[in-house]
């Protein structure tokens, strides 16, 4: 669907934060791919978005790159005329009137790769040398370099890879190279086995964001890689949530899929597309993606992920000519009403966010037991009972209590205690739910007769 409307930003909801269980700040990453150019002025708007939105954070923050950073050709003049704003010759400002460039975020920024990046020559030795010089502050760029790792281990400015990953917050971030022709994407490559490498390893897995610049699937079928599905499904079997692209010159959304185009509560992971960092380019029509939830053309904008401990939320933020632009889509409040927060099955995350989950097969879909371990039994003289019991998954656990078939009274107590109870017969029930929501399908009961004069 088309802009129809614009719905308010809900920015405490995006914020949230997890209570108790908070083990690390939440952290936000902003951007978006296919961005600047000395012809127009769309990534303009884009960059004093992104400004806003540093400027509005307390919290920890990167911006990013979706790929195609600078137009058309990724030369070293317009990665540093029109990515940022001077010249190489003498270092002075290229244009004075430009308000905001994406360059001034450039020791914030964790970039990727597109397609353009490798326009510059047709010289092999040559190709995509502009970003990996401009981002390394070197070869004639000014500094400050982008705070890339760049090892033998994590690659990130090294040409002929420019994979490479980082830890924010309690999130693992991955970041891929798709031009497969360059760098290869096959289940054999040496980037599939860095990723394969890089996930097993992580220190930070909990929850996991990759972005590179090319979509797996998205509306038309020209824009998009499939070479790129064996990275996907490495991905996936390692359990990441989200995944970011480029390429296509517009916002679209799709639901939770696996690496087939299945929708996946479950485990799938959450792609959005943000082609929309400043190149108006064209964008198409078609409607073929039957998970594509929400898709707009000819809007340039950029993309807010709030990353929090264990959830996540979105938030796409038009230029409008405003210096803050207008959100149009976001977890809290989707475009389309039909299509919001989907979540894995006994999420326990904020409303308005979406939850983290593991890999394939690691869920605990296994329900514990309960037991009532003191009691009274048979027939007592008192009017008054005290049960104690227990979970055997103790950690985090809540307890449901009923007597007499009333209602269920939820609580976190190991006893419960009742007084003045008439003669008669009384069943006391108590069920146990674990820290992944699975529920005891059979609870423990006890039942006794007071006989009290």
């Amino acid at each position: 669907m088309t802009v129809a409307m614009l719905l308010p930003f809900t920015a405490a909801v995006l914020m949230a934060v997890h209570g108790a269980a908070q083990t690390a700040p939440p952290v936000t990453l902003v951007g978006a791919g296919d961005i600047a150019r000395c012809d127009a002025n769309d990534d303009e708007q884009t960059a004093q978005l992104i400004g806003n939105t540093l400027a509005s954070l307390s919290n920890p923050a990167k911006v990013i790159t979706l790929g195609d950073n600078a137009y058309s050709s990724g030369t070293r003049t317009q990665f540093a005329n029109c990515y940022d704003n001077y010249r190489l010759s003498d270092g002075s400002t290229y244009d004075s009137t430009r308000r905001a460039w994406w360059g001034q975020y450039k020791d914030q920024t964790m970039p990727s790769l597109g397609n353009h990046e490798y326009l510059n020559s047709t010289d092999p030795t040559t190709q995509s040398n502009p970003y990996f010089d401009y981002f390394s502050a070197q070869n004639g760029f000014k500094l400050p370099a982008a705070p890339v790792p760049n090892t033998a281990d994590n690659p990130g400015l090294t040409k002929g890879k420019g994979y490479y990953s980082y830890d924010l917050g309690s999130w693992h971030i991955v970041v891929l190279n798709s031009n497969c022709d360059y760098t290869g994407c096959g289940s054999t490559s040496v980037q599939a086995a860095w990723v394969q490498n890089d996930l097993a390893n992580a220190t930070n897995k909990q929850c996991t964001l990759a972005y590179m610049h090319h979509p797996l699937y998205a509306n038309g079928t020209g824009g998009l890689e499939p070479r790129a599905k064996p990275l996907w499904q490495i991905l996936y079997n390692h359990g990441a949530d989200v995944i970011l692209n480029g390429h296509d010159h517009r916002y679209e959304r799709l639901a939770r899929i696996d690496p087939n185009d299945n929708k996946d509560l479950a485990y799938g992971m959450r792609p959005l597309i943000a082609g929309t960092g400043g190149d108006p380019g064209g964008g198409t029509t078609d409607t073929n993606e039957p998970n594509s939830e929400v898709h707009i053309y000819g809007t340039a904008g950029i993309l807010r992920m709030d990353l929090s401990d264990g959830y996540y939320s979105w938030a796409f933020i038009a230029a409008d000519g405003t210096p803050t632009g207008k959100v149009v889509d976001s977890t809290a409040n989707p475009l389309d009403p039909s299509y919001g927060a989907e979540n894995p099955p006994n999420s326990t995350n904020p409303a308005g966010t979406e939850a983290c989950h593991g890999a394939p097969g690691s869920a605990d879909t296994t329900p514990p037991d309960t037991v009532i371990d003191s009691g009274p039994s048979g027939t007592v003289k008192t009017r008054d009972a005290r049960f104690t019991f227990f979970s055997t998954e103790p950690s985090d656990a809540t307890f449901q209590t009923r007597l007499d078939g009333g209602p269920w009274e939820l609580g976190t107590a190991t006893s419960k205690t009742y007084s003045q109870l008439p003669n008669g017969t009384h069943t006391f029930n108590v069920k146990a739910t674990d820290a992944a929501g699975n529920a005891d399908p059979t609870p423990a009961s006890r039942t006794w007769k007071v006989r009290a004069r």
